[in-house]
């Protein structure tokens, strides 16, 4: 049995006075807590380049991770486990990826790279995701029950078209100096109206080789932003941002089912840092790319439902936010995203 102490007070005017208050002492049953397994993977078909995987961002965030579920009134911070046996089947049962505990951060090189404490898993045999094909998640850990999932990956979208128009840059700044670079960008996807589908949008630059050079974020600050609002709304299909479980933004086309889907927004185009051997210190970017993803309708509740999680903000008195489920005999999420990408060339 768990106490909580429930405190209350009554004021009146603008906090002249306290007329009272009270202290209640309440004891309630809470149910036992059986650990299990929890962990988040994301399945696509697109293969994640080690190299790039800090920098990108969409790599890391459907990278798996492993942990174990603890009991609501634990105040100790959740921690990974790197103990976990994780494999990945298809259809016919074949064994086709399985993952290895990821080494520490700063430790990923060298004869004895120090294996994670954090719960962080790479795959070990660079499986990609067929389209329409079905395959099973299976994870298993000393202690706990295994667990199990299974999912069928998404057809490929289709991207109709992107475009980005750039801002008119300060004259007084170099020609060659690529920081600051901001525009408009928009989006349009072909909307296939035999079946309900769900989509997650992300863009990011590309330098003149094909190689990473930064991120594409939301202008928050542009006064321009009119077509898509200045708001975040669920029901409206818009950019997401791979830097976190907060910055997804899924659009399921009820509603809009067999119509063109479509944004624009003005974004701002951050350097990754990248290095010119010209000594220019930033290379110049070359492409925009965007990537439209469909995914799975679990993918989106649970995306959905990590949105509400965040937005209680430890809000004591909000409604429950759940985090949505679709792992048997634990907890998580096994999600699963099909990329089509579109390059835009900047200059």
């Amino acid at each position: 049995m768990d106490t909580l102490r429930l405190i209350c007070g009554v004021s009146v005017g603008l906090g002249l006075l306290a007329l009272g208050g009270c202290e209640t002492v309440v004891d309630v049953d809470t149910p036992p807590h059986t650990p299990r397994l929890a962990l988040s993977y994301t399945l696509s078909n697109t293969p994640a380049d080690p190299a790039s995987v800090e920098r990108q961002g969409l790599a890391e965030l459907r990278a798996l991770f492993v942990s174990s579920s603890q009991g609501v009134l634990e105040t100790k911070d959740p921690t990974g486990r790197g103990d976990a046996t994780v494999q990945l089947f298809d259809e016919s049962g074949r064994l086709v990826e399985q993952f290895r505990s990821k080494a520490q951060r700063g430790y990923e090189y060298g004869p004895t790279p120090r294996d994670s404490v954090y719960g962080n898993y790479v795959a070990t045999k660079g499986f990609v995701g067929v389209p329409g094909q079905r395959y099973t998640l299976r994870a298993s850990a000393p202690g706990v029950a295994p667990l199990e999932a299974s999912l069928a990956l998404p057809t490929v979208p289709t991207i109709e078209s992107a475009a980005y128009v750039a801002k008119p840059r300060d004259p007084n700044i170099p020609a060659n100096n690529y920081f600051n670079l901001s525009g408009r960008l928009t989006i349009a996807v072909a909307d296939n109206p035999a079946t309900t589908d769900y989509y997650l949008a992300y863009a990011r630059v590309l330098d003149k080789q094909g190689n990473y050079w930064g991120s594409v974020v939301r202008d928050y600050n542009s006064g321009g932003n009119t077509i898509d609002g200045p708001d975040i709304n669920l029901s409206r299909f818009q950019l997401s941002e791979p830097s976190s479980y907060y910055n997804q933004y899924p659009f399921a086309d009820a509603g809009s089912n067999g119509q063109r889907l479509s944004f624009s927004t003005d974004v701002r185009l951050y350097s990754g840092g990248g290095y010119d051997p010209n000594g220019g210190g930033n290379p110049e970017p070359g492409y925009i790319e965007v990537t439209v993803s469909s995914i799975t309708p679990d993918t989106y509740r649970f995306y959905q439902s990590a949105l509400r999680y965040f937005d209680t903000d430890g809000n004591p008195f909000a409604e429950p936010a759940p985090l949505h489920s679709n792992l048997s005999g634990g907890y998580g999420l096994f999600g699963g995203a099909t990329d089509a990408t579109y390059r835009v060339k900047l200059f």
